[in-house]
């Protein structure tokens, strides 16, 4: 491919284009690239090159024509934003610089790279839609020629673009690109099914040209009298479309019937209906495979009328559309775009309305956490589509398996967080129930309902998700302010200081900007976190309270009476603090806290799977208080043969070691077995293993384990 290929494509559809900025933009592309080469041993030029003439076939606009040759120059050559903004302007230094790859960061993982990159992507893609084009005509053609890469690179890459790329071509209507990235994907994720089908295809593929041939002839003789301007096209269906066929109902190649697919292109939408109905009056045709995405557009904008016809024992997909809904199906969110001399006329805001992404820019913003980000958008990019109503009788597109929850958010933020339930149709109904095509959905509301960690359970879309844990996130935090300032406040006052007089005069705010804050709720919240450490904090602000408390101090302890709580809060032993039930931990093993609302700290084992998903801001540092002393609940499982005298002995093993039984329940199993559940009372983690180690030594014992979540 050369350059003047390139210009005569793009004067194809823009006489008046720009061409001296597209040579301008390949020659300095050339000089930047020169003495480079891709795997292949070809000349590097050649990528940018095909990612420009990619772009020129979607009928892109010359800056991001320009912005195809030039993308890789920041990443790959040290050209910087100014030197393109000096040559090319400034929409071109800024496409090509929302294109560029995070190199210069640091990430903790491949994983986190991969989606703070894409993060990053999107952020852009708010701004002007038209980076993530260029992105995808990038990612089409290193797909294309990724046979000269290793295996693992391959499928490394592949497994990105199915998950992230093909999903975004198809949110932005751009089908072809989408379908063909898809099939490329197939063939290095699934390379044995890739081959086999393939071959089988192949055997079919002269029967498939000559019935194209054959029924594109007949039905437009059939079709011309009532719309003489009707034009026909029909393809061989695509493969992975194929493939999903086959896994999902289970089916062999051989029991696959709807290989072939035709397109019907008439001049206006009366045409439409008017066709349909002849072609169901000449055909036989399956009644519940009728869609009208005429009356009901996907989110992409994508309009047809979709049947499935059985002439000659065949089954055929025919698809129904107008000239524009065509140049939409192919051209995507481009099929709106408007150009005065090869520059794009439209406004980024413009663009914006047309992509209908504005809840994945939103997500892009609201959460900070790159990885958590890429779930998110992935709920939203994945899903089929449902259409329901509002009491106005607005339509809502929402994934299929959306939520009432779900809805509430889409109406706005603020109903979404009070949101208690919802009527559907005038039947009332949980914030969990699902939503079915066509229902009519009117929100509840309370003004005392605030978002749980449950709720992300029960949220399906991205938009939903992200408000729901920026509302927790923001709650916890409020949390931890109150309980690091009931801390200080409380310590303070053992010396007789005033809180209210210490913020008063300044010193307060003197200790905030000692421990690098800003705001004294931010100290509070460190405090809570166990970021700065609490004593710290007082001896900062009444330096004479560490000798005072060597004499003084000391003598009164003497008559403390011991603290009831085992646990100790950075050093201190009264704060409030509860144990967690998913892990029940004893004495003994590691632990961490967990600001909660109304609970004080929450002590979890460290390990806790619940503790682990949790927010890491809310965490805090504990540790067992080696003087207290008391006694903790834990539960014993014990699989055993059914015999005389077990429970007996169960129960001497616990006297032995001076352990209490509080609960105990026995379950006859098959082949003579029991199932014995144990609760009991022990000091610590090193009396419960002695306990364990006896019971495994009794006769007809199978197994014992230790009972979480209960």
């Amino acid at each position: 491919m050369k350059v003047n290929d390139l210009v005569e494509q793009v004067q194809s559809y823009s006489q008046d284009a720009d061409i001296r900025m597209i040579v301008d933009a390949y020659l300095y592309s050339a000089q930047a690239h020169d003495g480079q080469t891709r795997k292949s041993g070809e000349a590097y030029l050649t990528h940018p090159l095909a990612v420009a003439f990619i772009l020129a076939e979607m009928l892109m606009d010359v800056d991001t024509i320009a912005t195809g040759l030039l993308h890789d120059t920041m990443e790959d050559c040290m050209t910087t934003h100014h030197d393109l903004k000096e040559r090319f302007g400034e929409d071109v230094a800024d496409l090509v610089d929302g294109v560029t790859k995070i190199g210069k960061l640091q990430f903790r993982s491949k994983e986190e790279a991969q989606a703070e990159n894409f993060r990053k992507m999107v952020l852009a893609m708010s701004k002007d839609i038209r980076v993530v084009l260029v992105k995808l005509a990038d990612r089409l053609h290193n797909m294309r020629t990724m046979q000269h890469m290793k295996p693992d690179r391959q499928k490394a890459i592949s497994q990105e673009t199915m998950e992230i790329y093909a999903p975004i071509a198809n949110r932005l209507g751009l089908s072809r690109l989408k379908s063909e990235l898809e099939d490329l994907c197939f063939r290095y994720l699934e390379p044995t099914q890739y081959k086999a089908l393939t071959e089988d295809m192949e055997k079919l593929a002269p029967d498939h040209q000559e019935y194209i041939v054959e029924f594109t002839n007949r039905l437009q003789n059939q079709l011309i009298e009532q719309c003489p301007q009707v034009d026909i096209y029909g393809r061989v269906k695509h493969l992975v479309s194929i493939q999903r066929k086959m896994v999902t109902q289970s089916l062999s190649f051989e029991q696959v019937h709807d290989l072939l697919a035709f397109r019907v292109i008439v001049e206006n939408i009366g045409e439409c209906y008017a066709v349909l109905g002849l072609i169901h009056g000449l055909y036989p045709h399956h009644p519940n495979k009728l869609k009208d995405y005429i009356a009901q557009p996907k989110s992409n904008g994508y309009q047809s009328l979709h049947t499935v016809i059985l002439p000659e024992g065949r089954q055929i997909e025919v698809q129904i559309r107008t000239r524009q809904m065509h140049r939409v199906a192919e051209l995507g969110i481009a099929a709106h775009w408007r150009y005065k001399e090869g520059h794009l006329a439209l406004s980024s805001e413009d663009i914006q309305k047309i992509a209908k992404l504005r809840a994945l820019f939103e997500a892009a913003r609201d959460v900070t956490d790159p990885t958590e980000f890429l779930e998110t958008v992935k709920v939203d990019l994945f899903s089929m589509e449902i259409f329901v109503f509002t009491p106005n009788g607005d339509v809502k597109i929402l994934p299929k398996g959306a939520t009432a929850l779900d809805f509430a958010y889409t109406i706005h933020t603020d109903i979404g967080n009070q949101c208690i339930g919802a009527k559907i149709d005038g039947r009332m109904v949980s914030i969990k129930h699902e939503l079915k095509n066509g229902d009519r959905v009117e929100i509840l509301t309370s003004s005392s309902q605030r978002p749980s960690r449950d709720w992300i359970k029960i949220a399906k879309t991205g938009r939903a998700l992200s408000k729901i844990r920026r509302m927790i996130r923001e709650e916890e935090r409020l949390q931890g302010v109150v309980l690091g300032q009931e801390m200080l406040e409380k310590e303070l006052g053992k010396h007789s200081l005033s809180f209210s007089k210490l913020v008063r005069d300044g010193t307060i705010k003197e200790a905030t900007r000692h421990f690098g804050h800003r705001k004294p709720e931010q100290l509070y919240l460190a405090i809570a976190s166990g970021t700065s450490v609490l004593g710290k904090v007082v001896r900062f602000i009444a330096p004479e309270t560490e000798t005072k408390s060597s004499t003084f101090s000391n003598f009164i302890n003497r008559f403390r009476s011991r603290s009831t709580s085992p646990v100790l809060i950075n050093g201190h032993e009264d704060v409030m603090t509860s144990f967690a039930r998913c892990c029940n931990p004893l004495p003994g093993e590691n632990i961490a806290g967990f600001i909660t609302r109304g609970r004080g700290i929450s002590i979890h084992r460290s390990d806790c799977s619940q503790l682990l998903s949790s927010d890491p801001d809310c965490r805090i540092n504990v540790q067992w208080h080696n003087g207290a002393q008391g006694q903790h609940t834990s539960e014993l499982e014990i699989i055993c043969n059914n015999k005389m005298g077990m429970l007996a002995e169960l129960g001497a093993a616990c006297k032995t070691h001076s352990i209490n039984i509080t609960r105990m329940e026995a379950t006859t199993l098959t082949d003579n077995k029991a199932r014995l559940s144990l609760e009991i009372s022990v000091q610590d983690i090193s009396q419960l293993k002695r306990l364990t180690r006896t019971i495994r030594q009794i006769s007809g014992v199978l197994r014992i384990d230790r009972v979480y979540n209960r």
